[in-house]
């Protein structure tokens, strides 16, 4: 889900996408950016809005109609609030970094949620100094 197609021209995600049925969800008409992606064996589908619950739901319908029925998102912490708000999220695995960013790093969105999850479902895997939390969501 990229609504303005920021995606950056050098990614992993395109060699993936040779490989693999890769989809990018956007409501952007950059036709140069659309016809790189093609190019690069992405499937496009656009959505009008992400501003309501409805808009969400319309988001997810439109996934499960091409047969997904689980997905995982990378997301920032506005995308992350609407969906804890919206109620929307059944799992949650979070990775933490093993680095402290402090004043290092960008918060777009209030914490509301976030504060409230409980880091105590740690998942033994190998990532470096990161760590994954299964989150119990409510």
């Amino acid at each position: 889900i990229d609504r303005n197609l920021k995606l950056k021209k050098k990614l992993k995600l395109y060699n993936i996408s040779k490989k693999r049925k890769t989809y990018i969800f956007t409501n952007s008409n950059n036709k140069k950016k659309i016809s790189f992606l093609k190019k690069k064996n992405i499937k496009i589908i656009k959505f009008s809005n992400l501003e309501n619950k409805e808009d969400f739901i319309n988001l997810f319908k439109k996934i499960y109609k091409i047969g997904k029925r689980r997905i995982l998102i990378e997301t920032g912490l506005i995308f992350l609030n609407k969906l804890f708000n919206y109620k929307l999220i059944q799992e949650l695995y979070l990775f933490k970094s093993g680095k402290n960013l402090k004043y290092n790093g960008t918060n777009n969105a209030k914490l509301k949620y976030l504060k409230k999850i409980s880091l105590n479902q740690r998942i033994k895997i190998n990532l470096d100094n990161d760590t994954l939390h299964k989150v119990r969501v409510n």
